[in-house]
């Protein structure tokens, strides 16, 4: 009998100095696999938000236009006027009668109003503004006149919105 070789391969095991043939644990296959979904779910659901389509508020809407607004007496130095024209439904602001920028203002209907309520009438257990301002005007060092806006939906249901006549950004209200 010979002596058994101590450096002989037992089997299913590799020697000393060779590899093991390359492969994956079943942990690393289900981690990828998890991986790969999550990537997916990720993509599929930013892709539906490019798709999908938001209909601006009407807040929105009026910010934006203020906005043009204000930016465009900054640049020019010079006094616009800012209207609100009920029936074409449409926001408009201009520095000269000629040159008209207009916006589209469906849905709801704006009034602006004083900063001081100086008449008010309680209707239909509402509070109204008998006090309307016809337009606002917003100057070329980056203040406009003083007003509160007030958007009504077709039920009937109010939201004032108010303005920093400094700034022209929209001013917090804090809940009591």
């Amino acid at each position: 009998m010979t002596p058994a070789n101590v450096n002989a391969r037992i089997s299913g095991q590799p020697a000393r100095g060779e590899c093991r043939p390359a492969a994956f644990t079943l942990i690393e296959v289900l981690l990828v696999i998890a991986l790969l979904g999550l990537g997916a779910m990720l993509m599929v659901n930013g892709a539906s938000d490019l798709i999908r389509t938001r209909e601006p508020r009407p807040d929105e809407i009026f910010w934006e236009a203020v906005t043009s607004a204000r930016q465009l007496a900054l640049e020019g130095n010079q006094t616009v006027v800012f209207k609100y024209d009920k029936e074409k439904h449409a926001l408009s602001w201009s520095a000269k009668p000629e040159a008209n920028h207009t916006l589209a203002y469906p849905g709801y209907l704006l009034e602006f109003l004083p900063v001081i309520e100086q008449g008010t009438v309680l209707i239909g257990g509402q509070l109204t503004e008998t006090t309307v301002l016809k337009r606002v005007r917003f100057y070329g060092d980056g203040g406009c006149d003083a007003f509160r806006a007030q958007l009504t939906d077709a039920k009937g249901h109010r939201a004032t919105l108010a303005i920093d006549p400094w700034t022209c950004a929209p001013i917090i209200a804090t809940t009591p």
